[in-house]
């Protein structure tokens, strides 16, 4: 029945993990998942912004094909004497969320032209800014 007892030894040669060995495999795993969880939490707040900025960006382009179809000389176009650092001194629309403006400035370096500053705002913050130049006769 006590085979593998010698002079009243026991065997050392057991096979199986201790409880503290379980205890550390189980201290780094959960150092490892909480690892994950912060770089998936700062992913999906960099994903968010990234998706406001591309809307933003949309926007402004939507606005300046639109500036861009109407004639050079149609009221929203005319000079505004807006700065395109500061907001709501020019002409605004509202597109959902977002706030899109633009600023109409004479260019002093071209005849018969004009500088034309868009922006876009969400949440009173700045997402996009889209400037050209806008010539009388290239239309």
């Amino acid at each position: 029945m006590v085979k593998n007892m010698v002079a009243g030894k026991k065997n050392t040669n057991e096979q199986g993990f201790t409880l503290v060995e379980v205890m550390m495999a189980l201290v780094i795993l959960g150092i490892g998942i909480f690892a994950i969880v912060g770089l998936q939490t700062r992913n999906v707040s960099l994903n968010t912004g990234s998706k406001k900025q591309t809307e933003g960006y949309t926007w402004a382009m939507d606005q300046v094909e639109t500036l861009l179809a109407l004639p050079y000389t149609d009221a929203n176009l005319q000079p505004n004497g807006g700065d395109p650092t500061v907001d709501d001194d020019g002409y605004t629309v509202i597109q959902g969320p977002y706030t899109v403006e633009w600023d109409v400035n004479d260019n002093a370096a071209i005849a018969n032209s004009r500088i034309i500053n868009v922006r876009v705002r969400w949440n009173n913050k700045d997402v996009a800014q889209v400037d050209y130049t806008r010539i009388s006769n290239s239309f």
